[in-house]
Protein backbone atom coordinates (compact mmCIF):
# COMPACT_ATOMS: atom_id res chain seq x y z
CA UNK A 1 0.00 0.00 0.00
CA UNK A 2 1.49 3.38 -1.20
CA UNK A 3 2.31 5.89 1.39
CA UNK A 4 -0.50 8.03 -0.01
CA UNK A 5 -3.28 6.14 0.21
CA UNK A 6 -2.58 5.32 3.54
CA UNK A 7 -2.23 8.92 4.57
CA UNK A 8 -5.40 9.76 3.15
CA UNK A 9 -7.45 6.92 4.48
CA UNK A 10 -5.67 8.30 8.03
CA UNK A 11 -7.19 11.85 6.71
CA UNK A 12 -10.69 10.00 6.39
CA UNK A 13 -10.66 8.04 9.49
CA UNK A 14 -10.01 11.22 10.94
CA UNK A 15 -12.74 13.44 9.41
CA UNK A 16 -15.06 10.41 9.94
CA UNK A 17 -14.19 11.20 13.78
CA UNK A 18 -14.85 14.53 13.75
CA UNK A 19 -17.99 14.48 12.03
CA UNK A 20 -19.23 12.08 14.32
CA UNK A 21 -18.53 14.19 17.01
CA UNK A 22 -19.90 17.27 15.26
CA UNK A 23 -23.92 15.53 14.79
CA UNK A 24 -23.52 14.15 18.36
CA UNK A 25 -22.80 17.94 19.62
CA UNK A 26 -25.67 19.23 17.35
CA UNK A 27 -27.86 16.43 18.88
CA UNK A 28 -26.78 17.74 22.52
CA UNK A 29 -27.84 21.13 21.35
CA UNK A 30 -31.08 20.66 19.52
CA UNK A 31 -32.26 18.34 22.47
CA UNK A 32 -31.20 21.43 25.11
CA UNK A 33 -32.45 24.57 23.08
CA UNK A 34 -35.50 26.13 24.33
CA UNK A 35 -38.82 26.10 21.85
CA UNK A 36 -38.83 29.45 20.33
CA UNK A 37 -42.29 31.04 21.18
CA UNK A 38 -44.34 32.10 18.16
CA UNK A 39 -44.18 35.92 16.94
CA UNK A 40 -46.76 37.74 17.62
CA UNK A 41 -49.14 38.43 14.60
CA UNK A 42 -49.38 42.55 13.87
CA UNK A 43 -53.25 43.82 15.01
CA UNK A 44 -55.20 43.40 11.57
CA UNK A 45 -53.99 40.34 10.41
CA UNK A 46 -54.25 37.12 10.59
CA UNK A 47 -52.44 33.72 10.67
CA UNK A 48 -51.77 32.13 7.07
CA UNK A 49 -54.09 29.62 6.33
CA UNK A 50 -52.69 26.41 5.00
CA UNK A 51 -53.90 25.45 1.44
CA UNK A 52 -56.57 22.83 0.83
CA UNK A 53 -55.33 19.19 -0.04
CA UNK A 54 -51.70 19.76 1.22
CA UNK A 55 -49.66 18.30 3.82
CA UNK A 56 -49.47 20.17 7.19
CA UNK A 57 -46.05 21.61 8.10
CA UNK A 58 -43.30 19.50 9.78
CA UNK A 59 -42.99 20.56 13.33
CA UNK A 60 -39.35 20.71 13.06
CA UNK A 61 -39.05 22.70 16.45
CA UNK A 62 -39.23 19.53 18.62
CA UNK A 63 -37.41 17.00 15.95
CA UNK A 64 -34.09 15.94 16.94
CA UNK A 65 -31.21 14.14 15.08
CA UNK A 66 -29.62 11.00 17.33
CA UNK A 67 -26.01 10.85 16.49
CA UNK A 68 -25.11 7.68 13.81
CA UNK A 69 -23.83 5.71 16.71
CA UNK A 70 -22.98 2.94 13.32
CA UNK A 71 -20.60 5.91 11.51
CA UNK A 72 -19.34 6.72 14.99
CA UNK A 73 -18.41 3.02 15.89
CA UNK A 74 -16.94 2.63 12.57
CA UNK A 75 -14.95 5.66 12.43
CA UNK A 76 -13.37 4.39 15.76
CA UNK A 77 -12.53 1.16 14.55
CA UNK A 78 -10.80 3.40 11.30
CA UNK A 79 -8.86 5.46 13.88
CA UNK A 80 -7.84 2.75 16.33
CA UNK A 81 -6.20 0.58 13.17
CA UNK A 82 -4.17 3.16 11.57
CA UNK A 83 -3.36 4.62 14.94
CA UNK A 84 -1.56 1.33 15.36
CA UNK A 85 0.02 1.10 12.20
CA UNK A 86 1.35 4.62 12.79
CA UNK A 87 3.20 3.76 15.85
CA UNK A 88 4.77 1.41 14.42
CA UNK A 89 6.11 2.84 11.62
CA UNK A 90 9.53 3.86 12.23
CA UNK A 91 10.49 4.51 8.40
CA UNK A 92 7.95 7.33 8.68
CA UNK A 93 10.24 8.53 12.14
CA UNK A 94 13.14 8.30 10.90
CA UNK A 95 12.67 10.02 7.25
CA UNK A 96 11.39 12.79 9.95
CA UNK A 97 14.20 12.77 12.09
CA UNK A 98 16.81 12.74 9.22
CA UNK A 99 14.57 15.72 7.40
CA UNK A 100 15.40 17.79 10.73
CA UNK A 101 18.80 17.30 10.66
CA UNK A 102 19.46 18.39 7.09
CA UNK A 103 17.79 21.37 7.72
CA UNK A 104 19.05 22.63 10.68
CA UNK A 105 22.87 21.59 8.58
CA UNK A 106 21.74 23.41 5.82
CA UNK A 107 20.89 26.49 8.14
CA UNK A 108 24.27 26.34 9.81
CA UNK A 109 25.62 26.69 6.64
CA UNK A 110 23.84 29.56 5.16
CA UNK A 111 24.46 31.47 8.68
CA UNK A 112 27.64 30.45 8.58
CA UNK A 113 28.03 31.60 4.66
CA UNK A 114 26.32 34.98 5.40
CA UNK A 115 28.34 35.93 8.36
CA UNK A 116 31.64 34.90 6.13
CA UNK A 117 30.57 36.72 3.09
CA UNK A 118 29.03 40.18 5.13
CA UNK A 119 31.94 40.40 7.71
CA UNK A 120 35.23 39.51 5.95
Amino acid sequence: MSERLRHLQRQQALLREHLAWIDAEIAREAASAPVPMPAAQPPGTSPPTPIPGSAPAPDTANNTTPPAAASADEADVLIQHYARGERQNPADLRRGCLLVFSSALLLLAAGIAAVWLIYY
